[in-house]
């Protein structure tokens, strides 16, 4: 195929492209402009693409309202189980990676099982087990899920990571003087450190954004951000405006984490393909 036939295609695939940019992109950005309008503005059935911008929203968010907590809770309990589910899941996922342990195949695919359950099957009896336990309305209930939750994704990313860390490397830090437990630590870690950050900010996506566990297992004390959106629809009107800024601003942390990691995720993500 010469240049002059592939032109056409190339063009097709950028247009398809930028619209798919535009139709994720989109929903976002119209989130951002209504969290501008005023509640009369943002309740009109046409659009209204020029209104007065106002930062009432914000003001009402950020101190009248109990919103700038619940950002914390979520920041709280998502970076804890994302640190946890980013050890454990090494402290897994190594030893299959790195020994012919008996049955690791079966063991690492009853692990991803575990991902792969709808939430909405178990969380009655997550309820009832929390209940029992008098641990409802609490970050520890909602670290523990999330860490659970996680596990068995940060597990299989970082068994891929592992398996690309040739062994050579390891029996030259044993044969300098490491054991297992410092070649380990410093010589396979700082190797799939991208790997690492890749696991752990989609952990951390993952958790930032659940609902339903938070919906089900917090109150007033652990409540996160996507859960305290709620408040924002009362039987007697949807506040728009409101609840655009609070998206608002569980988004922009999100975005932040990932722009300045990509690059990490990227290559963590191009490194950790598992090989069969």
């Amino acid at each position: 195929m010469n240049k002059s036939d592939s032109k056409p295609i190339l063009l097709l695939l950028y247009g398809i492209i930028i619209i798919s940019m535009i139709i994720f992109i989109f929903p976002i950005f119209w989130m951002i402009l209504t969290s501008l309008k005023n509640q009369t503005d943002a309740f009109t059935s046409v659009p209204k693409w020029t209104f007065a911008v106002t930062w009432d929203n914000y003001k009402t968010v950020l101190f009248d309202k109990n919103f700038l907590k619940y950002i914390g809770n979520s920041l709280y309990v998502s970076v804890v189980s994302t640190v946890l589910a980013v050890i454990l899941g090494s402290g897994i996922a190594y030893p299959f990676a790195r020994y012919k342990l008996p049955g690791a195949k079966n063991i690492l695919t009853w692990i991803l099982t575990l991902r792969i359950v709808p939430p909405i099957v178990s969380i009655l009896p997550i309820y009832l087990v929390f209940s029992k336990l008098n641990m409802l309305d609490t970050y520890t209930a909602l670290i523990l899920m999330y860490t659970f939750m996680n596990l068995p994704l940060a597990t299989w990313l970082l068994y891929g990571f592992f398996k690309d860390v040739p062994g050579e490397i390891e029996e030259s830090a044993l044969v300098d003087g490491c054991n297992r437990f410092t070649a380990f630590f410093r010589v396979v870690l700082p190797i799939v450190g991208p790997g690492l950050v890749s696991a752990g900010l989609l952990s951390f996506i993952f958790a930032w954004n659940e609902f339903l566990f938070a919906n089900i297992l917090s109150g007033p004390h652990a409540r996160t951000a996507p859960v305290g959106l709620n408040e924002y629809a009362t039987p007697v009107s949807v506040l728009w405006g409101q609840i655009a800024a609070a998206g608002t601003m569980i988004v922009i942390p999100i975005a932040i984490i990932t722009f300045a990691l990509q690059r990490k995720m990227v290559r963590g993500l191009t490194m950790g393909a598992v090989k069969g």
